[in-house]
């Protein structure tokens, strides 16, 4: 290990000079000699030529293939080292196309130089397919569409259109791609009345913006003037609705919604407080449950307009009334104005009564919440008489029927 390493280190400086200078030997030998390579030069873009052989025809194409090719390319090393994608063309005439669409791409060295110098090995591309179709008119509407809102308490109105319709040229895949043509208006926060010239962008079925480079409109832009109109909700409201049949009750009132979102001119919005729905609400024809339908519209003056539906619907549940029979015992009972001196006597234990009233209410009501009496004035000793009672019930509570009370009075 000792003599291989003197080996290796001594006179290093020298042995170090020895190799730069047989390395230049060789650079230089191989200058001189020049020997051919071959090499790869990649992403040579394809251009398309003569058009006019499809356009002329009233058609358009696309191409389908890919759009650059790779050479393989051979020569001498001073020169194919140097090469780059640049260094080449590559065409495809449209002329040239067969009845498959396939176009044949030439492709050569831009320079002289190069043509005589380099030699194209290999193209990883013979062929450029498109796809060729007729172009197509056809006439669409125009909607508009905002973006942005306008300012707090203010809506976007009526509009008016420069142009209502606009002609659209483009291939037939194009053209049946097309959905809805749109003016979008920037709202921008405004309250005042806007004029704007607006693009016009192609929608298809999905909301998707339709592009192609092929697509010509008869005008791109119009010109849209919106009415800006001020904005109030105004509540709804069904006060005093009537009465159903005689034995039911109302039980329930929903409405369908409890406020109206309205739009117009400021002088006419400001007048507006609100709808009362109670006169269209007819409950004596009812017995049971109803949904009635009522058109807002009405109720607004002209100019008014509504957001959303005007359409109300109201949800009236009936019920019947329940009734219960109250034992009144004879000891409860007051008697008044009996003159002094004299006595009663009332037959039987209880005095009988039928009320009416709601399920909830007559559920746990006794005799204990009704006061009864009777009014005795003017009547004399020896008297067999038979008097209705006088009863006082509870708030909600109706007396259907009452016996009356057969009473006797003695010294």
């Amino acid at each position: 290990m000792m003599k291989i390493r003197m080996t290796l280190t001594n006179n290093f400086s020298i042995k170090i000079v020895a190799v730069l200078i047989a390395a230049l030997i060789w650079l230089t030998v191989v200058n001189i000699s020049d020997p051919e390579k071959t090499v790869m030069i990649y992403n040579v873009p394809v251009t398309v030529t003569h058009e006019d052989a499809i356009t002329d025809m009233g058609m358009v194409y696309h191409v389908t293939s890919k759009s650059t090719l790779n050479l393989t390319v051979s020569g001498k090393r001073s020169v194919v080292s140097k090469l780059t994608s640049d260094d080449f063309t590559a065409t495809a005439s449209l002329r040239e196309m067969s009845k498959v669409n396939s176009v044949p791409v030439e492709v050569r060295a831009r320079s002289s130089s190069n043509r005589r110098n380099a030699t194209i090995v290999a193209q990883s591309m013979q062929m450029l397919t498109v796809n060729v179709e007729e172009m197509q008119k056809q006439q669409y509407n125009i909607e508009v569409e905002y973006s942005g809102s306008a300012a707090s308490g203010f809506v976007p109105g009526t509009y008016a259109l420069s142009k209502n319709t606009v002609r659209i040229s483009a291939p037939e895949s194009v053209i049946d791609r097309i959905n809805r043509v749109v003016a979008e208006c920037n709202l921008d926060g405004t309250s005042t009345d806007i004029v704007q010239k607006c693009s016009l962008i192609l929608y298809d079925k999905r909301g998707k913006e339709v592009k192609d480079n092929n697509i010509s409109l008869s005008s791109k832009k119009v010109t849209v003037s919106v009415n800006i109109l001020k904005q109030k909700e105004i509540p709804i409201t069904l006060d005093t609705p009537g009465e159903p049949e005689d034995g039911y009750e109302i039980e329930n009132i929903k409405l369908s919604r409890d406020n109206l979102m309205v739009s117009g001119e400021e002088d006419a919005i400001d007048q507006i407080s609100g709808i009362d729905i109670s006169d269209e609400i007819d409950m004596e024809k009812h017995n049971g449950n109803f949904v009635e339908e009522i058109d807002l519209k009405q109720f607004l003056p002209e100019g008014i307009a509504v957001q959303g539906d005007t359409v109300i619907r109201v949800n009236v549940t009936i019920a019947k009334l329940a009734t219960k029979t109250i034992h009144m015992e004879n000891s409860e009972i007051r008697v008044k104005n009996l003159k002094n001196g004299l006595n009663y006597n009332i037959s039987g234990k209880t005095v009988d009564f039928l009320v009416r009233g709601k399920k909830e209410n007559l559920k746990d009501i006794s005799e204990k919440d009704f006061q009864v009496s009777v009014n005795l004035e003017g009547y004399n000793a020896g008297e067999n008489i038979t008097v209705p009672p006088e009863i006082k019930a509870p708030e909600g509570i109706e007396i259907l029927k009452k016996d009356d009370v057969k009473i006797k009075i003695s010294k």
